[in-house]
């Protein structure tokens, strides 16, 4: 099954031990109170995700990670 962006981050935050967020994202498709809210808020935060390269100031909810994405997802998690 394809994964989506806010599963791949999810899966990081997790990795990383679910961290206390104090940072939280502004991405426009990112609603408080979903699942991922606290994981894409804490990828931002660390540099992990920037969100979409269309000047929407979207995060990409709902769109498939593909292996590009995660590998970028994956360095930054490294990298931070």
């Amino acid at each position: 099954m394809p994964c989506t962006r806010e599963m791949c981050v999810t899966f990081l935050y997790r990795a990383a031990g679910s961290p206390e967020v104090t940072e939280y994202c502004n991405f426009t498709d990112v609603a408080e109170g979903r699942y991922f809210y606290n994981a894409v808020s804490w990828a931002a935060s660390k540099g992990i995700t920037v969100g979409l390269n269309d000047g929407t100031g979207r995060f990409g909810v709902g769109q498939t990670c593909t292996r590009a994405m995660i590998v970028t997802f994956l360095y930054r998690y490294d990298n931070q």
